[in-house]
């Protein structure tokens, strides 16, 4: 009854939020502060999902299908709640999406969450190298130049890493999850001139849940878990899951998708800081070293991309 009356009140939450962001002017400022909130709620969610201690399976599918939930009375209230615009793109977003957080909270499994994020890190790499293909544009010099260095940034973070204890397989996850997340990001792109935000977002994580509710009953990993473990569930799926989601999508509507990978190389930063706060994953020299190069790019490409 608790978890029902939280998903109510976070529902009623959106209905505010979403509203507000409608009515916003149709610039770059809002998208980028809708971006920069979502990457923080991003870097946010792997911390949150170490500390639920369940498996990665369960974690997605949670994760997806209160998502999902919490989106119905937005959508409801904005009319669309229909079916018209699931097409095959939306279906395979919705599997690419269950792939991306499947890869990335498994690599939790093997090593500190910072690693997992940073394989994540490589996403601006992997849409560096397919967006002008992707959509027939030409190549920006600055967002190549912010690719870069994030990757740079990367590098230095696990270059100190003892590679006996698991953290290849993490870091090797996290560089599978990037690229599901780069591919997720360039369809979301195209589709985001057809499809509003939100409900973009409710389809894809309503796909990806009925994807994975096999493998859920399969495994039995619904059965034995705790109030609080499900009350978990549910705010990753409403706040770090819908939320994000949704805001990450507007504001591709508006913004490349080189740029706001750039911006999202900033999630592993945020996670490293919040793991040293919550897990007392404590980073080294070279994380930190890393974690300010990334940094330094993202502000590069966020003036890069200021309004004129």
């Amino acid at each position: 009854m608790n978890g029902f009356i939280f998903q109510l009140y976070i529902s009623a939450l959106y209905l505010a939020l979403v509203e507000h962001i409608e009515n916003m002017k149709k610039t770059a400022l809002p998208s980028l502060l809708a971006l920069h909130i979502a990457v923080f709620l991003f870097g946010a969610a792997g911390v949150l999902g170490k500390l639920l201690t369940v498996s990665a399976l369960l974690l997605v599918f949670g994760r997806t299908l209160f998502a999902a939930l919490c989106l119905l009375p937005v959508l409801a209230y904005q009319r669309q709640l229909h079916f018209r615009d699931v097409s095959k793109s939306t279906i395979a977003c919705g599997f690419l999406l269950a792939i991306h957080w499947l890869t990335f909270f498994a690599s939790l499994n093997f090593a500190p969450v910072a690693f997992g994020l940073m394989g994540f890190a490589s996403f601006p790499l992997f849409v560096a190298l397919l967006e002008p293909w992707f959509f027939k544009e030409s190549r920006r010099a600055h967002d190549a130049w912010a690719t870069i260095f994030v990757v740079v940034g990367m590098v230095v973070m696990v270059s100190a890493t003892s590679w006996g204890d698991g953290a290849v397989y993490a870091l090797g996850l996290g560089i599978l999850s990037g690229f599901s997340f780069a591919l997720l990001a360039m369809v979301n792109r195209w589709q985001g001139g057809h499809t509003p935000p939100f409900k973009l977002a409710f389809f894809q994580n309503g796909v990806a849940a009925i994807f994975l509710l096999p493998l859920i009953l399969v495994t039995g990993d619904l059965a034995g878990n705790s109030a609080q473990t499900w009350s978990g569930l549910i705010l990753l799926g409403a706040v770090f899951t819908a939320f994000s989601h949704g805001l990450f999508m507007f504001s591709l509507r508006h913004l490349s998708t080189s740029f706001a990978s750039t911006i999202t190389s900033l999630e592993p930063v945020y996670g490293m800081l919040l793991a040293f706060l919550f897990l007392q994953e404590t980073p080294g020299m070279r994380e930190l070293t890393g974690a300010f190069i990334i940094l330094v790019a993202a502000a590069y490409g966020s003036y890069q991309h200021r309004p004129h």
